[in-house]
């Protein structure tokens, strides 16, 4: 009996889920399914810049993993390209992680949202009200690297 998968996490899901070619009718262009982990692995690695081992650390997957994951979206990427194909992005089954601030204490935490009803509203560390949410793994806080920029030494 094989052993059953890590669950994979991602920052956040994308807004816009269908690329199409411009010029080609959609029933002629065929289509391509890229998964959002896929989507995901892109994203923290080609967009944003961040090591391998630390992307695949974000994914909660191993480094081995998350390169499969990866070569797999590129090569989808690259077919759709060459082959003039539409892109679609599938969504499900996957939990989204919250990154969580204090403006209080300043303590930093994240927290996986499975609904709307589980959103944390008090601070971990002080018990502070009404904590604030940075999208995704956090890379929109001022302490993350924007895209292409890489956090050096600790956190």
């Amino acid at each position: 009996m094989p052993r059953p998968p890590k669950p994979r996490r991602v920052g956040f899901f994308p807004a816009v889920t269908y690329f199409s070619p411009a010029g080609i009718p959609e029933s002629e262009a065929g289509e391509l399914i890229i998964g959002v982990d896929e989507w995901e692995a892109i994203r923290l690695k080609d967009y944003l810049g961040i090591d391998q081992q630390e992307s695949a650390g974000y994914m909660n997957l191993a480094q081995s993993t998350f390169q499969r994951i990866l070569t797999s979206a590129r090569t989808k990427l690259a077919a759709a390209m060459v082959e003039g194909k539409a892109i679609r992005i599938e969504t499900g089954g996957y939990p989204i992680v919250g990154h969580w601030f204090c403006q209080k204490c300043g303590y930093q935490w994240e927290s996986v949202l499975e609904a709307a009803n589980k959103i944390p509203r008090l601070c971990p560390s002080c018990g502070t009200e009404h904590a604030n949410q940075r999208h995704g793994h956090g890379w929109d806080s001022p302490s993350w690297p924007g895209p292409g920029r890489r956090r050096r030494g600790g956190r």
